[in-house]
C-alpha cells in the first residue's frame, strides 16, 4: 500500500443482481446507477454477470464499457474473476487449462482499465500467474468469503508472503466479519414456514460456532424438512465468525475490499456485519483502495431496493472515515 493514497469507495454490480437479471435495470442503468452514488465512484463487474462472451472479452462490451465508464465519470475498481476447477462436466481443468482459463479473465480485466482481479486461492495464481500479472499490470486479490476465516489460513497467507510480490494479495468480504445472522435472511425463512424452535435453535448454534454439518445433522434429527436444512446451511456460508482484529494480520497485502452487506435499517444499522470495527481497522492500518459495496439483501428481499441500501451504506462508512457525501473520495 502506498502512503496518503485514500479509502475509497464504490460499488460492485453484483448489488444489483435482482434488478438486472429481471430486466429492471439494463446493464447501461446498472453503470448509471453506480455513478449516482457519489464523485469518483470505483465500479466492479462481476465477469460472467455481465460478459456474455465469459471468459473471453468481446471487442463490443470493451467498448460498451469503456464509453459509460468516460460517460458516467467512474473508476474501474475490481473484476471478479472465477477459477472453475470443475467447468468441464465429468473431470477437473488441468493446470494448463487453468491457467489458460485465468490468463483469458487477467487479460479481460487489462483490456478494461482494472487495476485488480479477484481470484480464487488455486495452485496457478501462487506460481504460473503472478509473473503474467506483472506483466499486465494487473494486481491478483485472493477473495477470502465466508465461511473462511483469516485466523485459519496461516498456510495461504504465508504462501502470499513468500510470493513477495505486490501483484499478489487479498480481497477480505465484510460477510466473513459477522455478530449475528442478518435479520432479512431470519425473516425470509420464516415467513416460508421454518419453524420459529427451528430458526431460533440454527442461531443459538451458529453463536455457538457449530461447523455446518453439525447444524444440519441436529436440524435434520429434530424433524427439520429440506427448508430448515437449507436454512442451518446458509446460516454458515453466508455469516462469519472472523474477528475484524485479523484483518491487520494481512494488511500489508488488501488490494481491494468487499463491502458484502445484507441490509441497513431505518436506523442506519446493518443487521449482520461488525462495519464500525472493519472500518477502523482498515483507516488506522492505511488501507488505500476501493471498497466495493456489495448488497446481498436480494437472496432472500427480491423485491428490495439495492440502491437505496448501497446509499445507506456508503453513508454509514462514511461517517465511519470521518468524510462527507460531497468530499471526493479519491
Amino acid at each position: 500500500m502506498k502512503p496518503g493514497n485514500a479509502f475509497r469507495l464504490g460499488v460492485t454490480l453484483y448489488s444489483f443482481n435482482a434488478e438486472f437479471y429481471s430486466y429492471k435495470y439494463s446493464f447501461e442503468e446498472c453503470m448509471e446507477k453506480a455513478s449516482s452514488l457519489g464523485e469518483g465512484q470505483g465500479v466492479e463487474i462481476v465477469g460472467p454477470q455481465m460478459i456474455r462472451s465469459f471468459p473471453e472479452l468481446s471487442e463490443e462490451f470493451e467498448r460498451q464499457f469503456k464509453r459509460l465508464v468516460d460517460r458516467y465519470g467512474l473508476r474501474p475498481s475490481a473484476y471478479g474473476a472465477y477459477a472453475d476447477p470443475q467447468r468441464i462436466t465429468g473431470r477437473l481443468l488441468t493446470r494448463s487449462e487453468q491457467i489458460d482459463y485465468l490468463k483469458l479473465q487477467l487479460q479481460a480485466a487489462q483490456r478494461l482499465g482494472f487495476p485488480v482481479i479477484r481470484v480464487q486461492a488455486v495452485e496457478p495464481v501462487f506460481s504460473d500467474l503472478v509473473p503474467y500479472a506483472e506483466k499486465l499490470g494487473v494486481k491478483m486479490g485472493i477473495e477470502i468469503h465466508s465461511p473462511m476465516k483469516i485466523e485459519e489460513m496461516d498456510k495461504t497467507i504465508t504462501r502470499v508472503e513468500q510470493v513477495g510480490s505486490e501483484y499478489l494479495g487479498f480481497i477480505p468480504d465484510c460477510g466473513a466479519f459477522c455478530h449475528s445472522c442478518a435479520k432479512v435472511y431470519v425473516e425470509r425463512f420464516l415467513q416460508l414456514g421454518v419453524p420459529r424452535n427451528f430458526v431460533e435453535r440454527i442461531l443459538q448454534r451458529w453463536k455457538e460456532r457449530m461447523p455446518a454439518e453439525a447444524i444440519i445433522s441436529e436440524v435434520k434429527a429434530m424433524g427439520g424438512d429440506d427448508l430448515a436444512q437449507m436454512m442451518a446451511m446458509e446460516s454458515c456460508i453466508y455469516f462469519g465468525h472472523s474477528d475484524p482484529s485479523s484483518l491487520k494480520r494481512i494488511m500489508p497485502y488488501i488490494v481491494h475490499v468487499h463491502g458484502k452487506f445484507f441490509g441497513i435499517d431505518e436506523m442506519g444499522i446493518e443487521s449482520a456485519v461488525r462495519f464500525p470495527e472493519v472500518v477502523r481497522i482498515l483507516k488506522a492500518g492505511g488501507f488505500s483502495g476501493y471498497m466495493s459495496c456489495e448488497y446481498e439483501g436480494h437472496h432472500w428481499l427480491h423485491d428490495g431496493d439495492a440502491f437505496s441500501q448501497i446509499q445507506s451504506l456508503q453513508k454509514l462508512i462514511r461517517e465511519q472515515l470521518g468524510t462527507s457525501a460531497e468530499t471526493k473520495m479519491a
